[in-house]
Formats: C-alpha cells, sequence, structure tokens
C-alpha cells in the first residue's frame, strides 16, 4: 500500500509526526506525533484546498511524498458507517476517537474516511500514522517529487 502527502519542500523529507506535536487536527489533540497521509494524491489536494482561502497562500514550493507501507503492517480501520452522524463537524468527538488510538499504540495507522470525500467504502481516505507505534518506522518514503497545483482550481466563479 503507498501512502501520499503534500508538503513544503523543507519539512518533505522529515516523517516523525511534528504536525501533531505543534497543532490540534481533525484527529488529535495538539502533544501527539501524527502524520495525516492519504490514501492518493487527489485526496491530498483536496484536504489541502478545503484550508485555502487565497491561492498566494500555498507554498511555491510543493512537494508530492509516496510512502511505502509493507503488506503486514496492522490497520486500524474506520469505516464512515461506523462514526457518529456529526463526526464531520463535531472536531472533539473525532479527537478523542483519535487520541484514544494514539495513546492505545493498537496499530501504527488509522484509516479514516475523508471529511471532504464522504462517500462509504470509498477508496479515498484518509491515513494516519502513529508515529509511536513501534512499525511505524517501517514505512519507507519512496518518492518526493515537486507538485503544482492546477490553477483552474482557483478560478471560483
Amino acid at each position: 500500500m503507498f501512502l501520499w502527502r503534500l508538503s513544503a519542500a523543507d519539512h518533505a523529507e522529515r516523517f516523525d509526526g511534528g504536525y501533531g506535536m505543534l497543532y490540534d487536527g481533525r484527529w488529535n489533540t495538539r502533544g501527539r506525533p501524527i502524520t495525516y497521509c492519504a490514501s492518493g494524491p487527489a485526496v491530498c489536494v483536496l484536504e489541502r484546498l478545503v484550508h485555502i482561502k487565497d491561492a498566494s497562500a500555498l507554498p511555491d514550493d510543493t512537494m508530492v511524498v509516496q510512502y511505502d507501507v509493507p503488506e503486514d503492517i496492522a490497520l486500524d480501520i474506520r469505516p464512515l458507517e461506523q462514526l457518529p452522524p456529526s463526526w464531520r463537524t463535531d472536531a472533539d468527538g473525532t479527537r478523542s476517537i483519535g487520541d484514544a488510538w494514539l495513546d492505545g499504540v493498537s496499530a501504527p495507522l488509522l484509516v479514516v474516511p475523508s471529511a471532504v470525500v464522504p462517500v462509504a467504502r470509498s477508496n479515498d481516505r484518509n491515513i494516519l500514522v502513529n508515529h509511536r507505534h513501534p512499525d511505524a518506522g517501517r514505512i519507507a518514503i519512496t518518492r518526493i517529487e515537486p507538485f503544482e497545483f492546477d490553477p483552474r482550481l482557483f478560478e471560483f466563479a
């Protein structure tokens, strides 16, 4: 399995969960080492765009990072059908789920639906890495390359 992430060039080679140490996310509270990845580059783009109000805020040096996950690594999968109805708007609820997974160190990967593409049984998912789990160290960067956003993404009617 491959994981994907968009990153500024100066952070592309980092894979240590630093984001989660500094910031709250949909699935974590600050102070926990977590890396947010996706099942494909398109999901990464959508997840990034929902946080951008102005295209000039995007870094000029965006990179797409691909990770290889060994086939025997355990996954904790949370299908859309098993999440509370308010999961897309209830940050405390999703953080509680994610923090319990992070603190339990039961699996290195948590597979969750994308809030941007909330379609049951879709392959478009977010995959979170718990850097406290020993198997997280077996996930390897296999490719880093420049990424340019298509300017049409910013041509709003």
